[in-house]
């Protein structure tokens, strides 16, 4: 289904009106070829090229209306006052929720908005691993994961110490390929170990790690903790068929706007969390002066205050974008792209790939591929190709590990990226290499 041209500026909105379902009527998934239509970004930068969509990701029209209409028309507080605009938000909020929940095959009283996936990957340090860790229990990690999935439990180890507690942080081994070590995972593991982390699609290295065969090795009793932000947009994350404990992600890396994440727990992660700040909203049980927090559904034990409500909002489109976009053909899309950007740096004189695609030759990819050139920094490469409008990651890669990655380039792809532009890439990275 075709998809019709759409305007760079946003309608006039003057005066209130009901909540808008942007997707009603629509059947069909939308069409590959007019993906880039439904970015204004793209639209009005038509000479850029975007290779950091693992950093953040551009915004389609529909979470961009949703943004704008909140601050445009809609503005007040979700369910903070009677009147009308302040009901409605609220329920457009928990429609949200039933959105996300849904997303995961989950139920709503296990989902709970966070401002990203750092802000939930700390709170299951704290909110769990605080309450129920104990000396000389362990934590099982990779270094080489995002610093947002690794900081936490260091910290969390330095905060208990500082009680006379001593917890272990164990390390698992990436393997060359780009993949956890399964033999370190299991020479990790011990009676004491409490909770594993783990990463969906590694954020610097592009490979989908097998969740399932992973867990067939870690115990029952032992909890597990998945990063999700870079698999959510194109790889269907069910909590059900996973069955992990704590799933966190990102809005801003699945076309949702900046500030909004999700965290979700399951039930028997749920009844072990406490909460690390309350407040306004904060639902207690009892009554007189009697303080029982009511701790069974996340929300309430995760959300309080004001909340960055456009962003959430944004959540419910961004959605229903990948809904309509069909997520196996996202992920089909992005394999084909990567597999061809790597037949093109295969070409490159003196190219060094990272582990991933580029070492284990694999025949699926995941939308991203990271290089260096022997005896060029790769500062520099980036410098020239932003010169050029060509935008990648180079430098800090955010590992938890300060000892690798940062002297990759990193490019990453997304949905609305073609081969035409990796084609202009690959030219102007030679230009670079060669000036």
């Amino acid at each position: 289904m075709a998809i019709t041209s759409i305007q760079l500026s946003f309608p006039a909105l003057s005066t209130p009106s009901a909540p808008r379902t942007h997707f009603e009527g629509k059947q069909q998934p939308f069409e590959l070829s007019d993906m880039r239509d439904r970015f204004p970004i793209l639209r009005a930068n038509p000479n850029t090229l975007f290779f950091d969509n693992a950093a953040t990701s551009q915004k389609p029209i529909e979470v961009l209306e949703k943004i704008e209409e909140f601050n445009r028309v809609t503005c007040a507080n979700a369910g903070r006052g009677e009147y009308s605009r302040s009901t409605r938000l609220y329920k457009e909020v928990e429609a949200s929720r039933v959105c996300a929940a849904n997303f995961l095959n989950a139920d709503p009283t296990q989902v709970a908005f966070t401002s990203g996936a750092t802000e939930s990957l700390n709170l299951v340090a704290t909110m769990w691993g605080l309450e129920n860790l104990r000396d000389g229990d362990k934590v099982v990690l990779c270094a080489e994961d995002h610093a947002s999935a690794v900081l936490p439990w260091h910290n969390l180890k330095a905060t208990l110490q500082r009680r006379g507690i001593d917890i272990q942080i164990k390390h698992l081994r990436m393997h060359y390929s780009g993949t956890y070590d399964r033999k370190s995972l299991t020479e990790a593991l011990s009676a004491r170990t409490r909770v594993v982390c783990l990463t969906h699609i590694h954020h610097l290295y592009g490979m989908e790690m097998d969740i399932a065969e992973l867990k067939s090795l870690i115990p029952k009793d032992v909890f597990i903790s998945l990063d999700a932000s870079q698999s959510v947009s194109h790889i269907r994350v069910d909590s059900g068929a996973l069955g992990v404990d704590f799933i966190s992600f990102s809005g801003h890396k699945m076309f949702a706007g900046n500030g909004v994440g999700v965290l979700w727990a399951s039930d028997r992660a749920l009844k072990q969390m406490w909460p690390v700040k309350v407040g306004a909203k904060t639902k207690l049980k009892g009554s007189g002066d009697s303080f029982q927090i009511d701790r069974s559904y996340l929300s309430n034990i995760v959300e309080c205050g004001t909340l960055n409500l456009p962003a959430i909002l944004s959540l419910k489109p961004a959605i229903e974008f990948i809904e309509l976009s069909d997520h196996d053909r996202i992920g089909a899309h992005l394999s084909e792209l990567t597999l061809y950007l790597l037949a093109k740096l295969q070409t490159i004189s003196g190219i060094e790939f990272a582990p991933g695609i580029g070492v284990c030759r694999c025949t699926r990819g995941y939308g991203i591929i990271s290089f260096r050139i022997n005896d060029v920094d790769s500062r520099d490469i980036g410098a020239y190709l932003d010169s050029e409008n060509i935008f990648v990651k180079t430098g800090d890669q955010c590992t938890g590990s300060q000892k690798t990655g940062n002297d990759f380039v990193r490019v990453s792809l997304q949905i609305y990226n073609n081969k035409t532009e990796i084609d202009k890439f690959v030219e102007v990275l030679n230009e670079s290499i060669s000036s």
